[in-house]
């Protein structure tokens, strides 16, 4: 892996934990994708045939594989986002063909180059580290040994063989070394983050069903019941805390419990005669009862006192097993793992526990959503070497490591981000690798305890403790392999070639411990003159930040103003215009009542005028004597053409009067006709 994908991994972290946004588990790539296009554009690339040219061109940018499907539906996202009615920035079109039109993103441009420089930082660390390395060692990557957990989760996830991996003894030590620089190691564990989240994108993973049984190992209860080291004790209490939320259940056979029982019971017998294994092995059971302070009685209370202990941590005990360990007895798991375990017993109790799991899954399954039961072991111990020359590449195995499991939950399940966060992630999955790393290929307890005595016989005047711990580093940290050849020396019958080897191997390690105390006070005064020039750049960029934000903010505040005045005489005129327009309006209305009126009055004074003459005529007819005139209009009314008259005259007379009474006094009809009335929306 090289520093760009390092880069990658470390970006992918931040986004992850920072961003707000972050919803779905592809919500941490959209940034990338947002970037490419961004790019595209800056090298004017601004279409293309098929989404594959975006994918390609995203795939060298950040050194990941990002499979078609992921590109696609990323990009979907991106154009529901940014894409207006107004504007269209990003055109995906049926045909998988795109247009990229004036889209910029630069939000993440600072963060990655901070990146950069810290993954910069780390490999120069890196190459001064192996400086310091008397051995002729071959050193790959310190961010290939990163990223090794990644490729271990892809047997479960993808079912892909990771059984050949490079010895990454100097790479552990590394990291184990600086641990002690909180600030550097936090970009360790950001890269190591990142590289489990771009399982995302590279392997499709889904929800794991609930109703599953755990079939814990021996190492892993030594390790939960903290006999082994401090971080496996985490792991494994993380573990339980985790599956319990989730409804896991947890079984032990009565097997494991009686080879528990008498490892701590051997463990307890020896336990005066092994100063040097627990230096060497950090994951066994004397290096516990050593930091712990326990004894002899203490470990023989605990094997007596097992089954209690396991049911207070809440795992249900298996008592009959005879069925499964009858199958074993025959199987080819059994032949193959007596080429690994120290014994047959042994041998037949992994064995009969692959069968349990086995017959509990019913069939052989390579989709890890579809497992119902797991032979889980301790993410921290050399014991779980062999298991990876057992696995099939077409089928998922029957046992996986706590840590491995912890990350496909943590990857499947965000409930599980509630009990286990960032940091337990990577605290755990880093030690898991170190300790893993450091502890593979050591030699034989046998060896260590033969080489033990023959120290106390005759290298002890002139070998004390310091010594003997820094004997016992240079072997943990596998510089002394030949402990075979080493003891031979202690046979002869001079034993001042023996002394002497011990002396010079105890001198190498002083003089690289001394080396590297002085290489970390140099890396901490570095780290600490670039973590000041970082801040210092960072206070810059923040002032420069608060003076455009002030020069923004009074920008607007004048804008506002501008827009304030501008809005108050749009405003005044709105209001004038409204004014004139009611007027208007209203003089419109008075204007079609006056009409209205005008034509009511017409009928009245015709009627009116008809009525005047016909009584004025009747009067001159009777030379102007009302009495004659009554007596001649009484003879005339039976004279039908004259009544006809009559009444037609006084039909039309009432109409006209109660038509000009509606339009003056009655005010229903008035309001009705005003309702009537088509203003216009504007006037001249």
């Amino acid at each position: 892996m090289n520093k760009n994908r390092a880069v990658t991994y470390s970006l992918l972290a931040h986004i992850r934990q920072n961003s707000t946004l972050v919803k779905g588990p592809l919500d941490i790539f959209v940034p990338l994708l947002k970037r490419t296009l961004s790019k595209m554009n800056e090298d004017k690339i601004f279409s293309g045939k098929n989404i594959n040219e975006i994918k390609t061109y995203t795939d060298k940018l950040y050194y990941l594989d990002f499979p078609f499907p992921v590109i696609r539906k990323i990009l979907r996202q991106i154009s529901e986002e940014v894409n207006t009615k107004e504007q269209r920035k990003l055109i995906l079109n049926n045909d998988d063909s795109f247009q990229i039109i004036g889209y910029h993103f630069t939000e993440i441009e600072e963060t990655i180059n901070t990146h950069k420089n810290d993954v910069e930082q780390l490999e120069k660390m890196f190459k001064e580290f192996c400086d310091t390395n008397d051995d002729d060692v071959e050193v790959t990557s310190i961010f290939e040994f990163i990223d090794k957990n990644r490729q271990e989760l892809s047997k479960y996830l993808a079912n892909r063989d990771t059984s050949r991996t490079p010895d990454f003894t100097l790479e552990a030590q590394f990291v184990n070394f600086f641990k002690r620089i909180p600030e550097l190691y936090e970009h360790i564990k950001g890269i190591y983050l990142g590289s489990i989240i771009s399982t995302y994108i590279e392997f499709k993973t889904e929800p794991i069903d609930s109703d599953i049984e755990l079939l814990f190992d021996t190492n892993f209860l030594v390790a939960l019941l903290d006999l082994n080291t401090p971080e496996s004790f985490h792991t494994a209490k993380t573990l339980m805390k985790v599956c319990e939320n989730q409804g896991f259940k947890f079984t032990v056979l009565m097997d494991t419990i009686n080879e528990m029982r008498g490892l701590l019971e051997a463990k307890a017998l020896k336990f005066n005669e092994s100063f040097l294994i627990k230096k060497i092995y950090a994951e066994d059971i004397y290096n516990a009862c050593d930091r712990k302070g326990l004894n002899q009685a203490d470990l023989e209370r605990i094997a007596d006192k097992l089954e209690n202990l396991l049911n207070n941590e809440g795992i249900n005990i298996v008592y009959h097993t005879e069925k499964y360990k009858n199958i074993a007895k025959y199987s080819s798991e059994y032949t193959t793992f007596q080429k690994y375990r120290n014994s047959k017993a042994a041998a037949l109790h992994d064995a009969t526990a692959t069968h349990y799991v086995r017959q509990k899954r019913g069939k052989r399954i390579s989709k890890f959503e579809k497992v119902n039961c797991w032979f889980v072991n301790n993410a921290i111990s050399r014991d779980n070497n062999f298991y990876r020359k057992m696995e099939n590449q077409n089928i998922l195995p029957e046992q996986i490591k706590a840590d491995d499991l912890l990350n496909v939950l943590w990857l499947s399940n965000p409930a599980v981000n509630q009990n286990m966060g960032f940091s337990d992630v990577a605290d755990i999955g880093l030690s898991s690798l170190i300790s893993v790393t450091l502890t593979e290929n050591l030699p034989k307890s046998s060896l260590i305890r033969e080489l033990d005595n023959n120290i106390h016989k005759y290298a002890q005047e002139e070998i004390n403790d310091e010594d003997i711990i820094r004997l016992s580093t240079r072997i943990a940290n596998k510089e002394l392999k030949d402990l075979s050849n080493l003891n031979k020396l202690a046979e002869l019958p001079s034993k001042e070639a023996f002394v002497k080897r011990l002396e010079t191997e105890i001198e190498k390690q002083k003089r690289k411990e001394e080396e590297r105390a002085k290489q970390f006070n140099n890396v901490l005064e570095e780290f600490q003159k670039h973590s000041k020039s970082l801040e210092k750049q960072k206070g810059e960029i923040e002032q420069k930040s608060k003076d455009f934000d002030k020069k923004i903010n009074k920008i607007s505040s004048d804008n506002f103003d501008k827009q304030s005045h501008i809005q108050k005489l749009e405003n005044e005129l709105e209001q004038k215009d409204q004014k004139r327009y009611k007027e208007k309006s209203d003089e419109f209305v008075k204007k079609q009542i006056l009409r209205w009126r005008l034509k009511s009055i017409i009928p009245f004074i015709v009627s009116l005028i008809f009525l005047v003459c016909g009584v004025l005529y009747f009067l001159s007819l009777a030379e102007w004597n009302t009495a004659r005139a009554l007596t001649a209009f009484i003879a005339w009314k039976n004279n039908i053409i004259i009544l006809l008259i009559i009444f037609t005259g006084g039909v039309f007379f009432s109409y006209s009067c109660k038509m000009m009474y509606d339009c003056f006094f009655n005010h229903t009809q008035i309001q009705n006709f005003k309702k009537g009335i088509d203003i216009p929306d504007k006037f001249e």
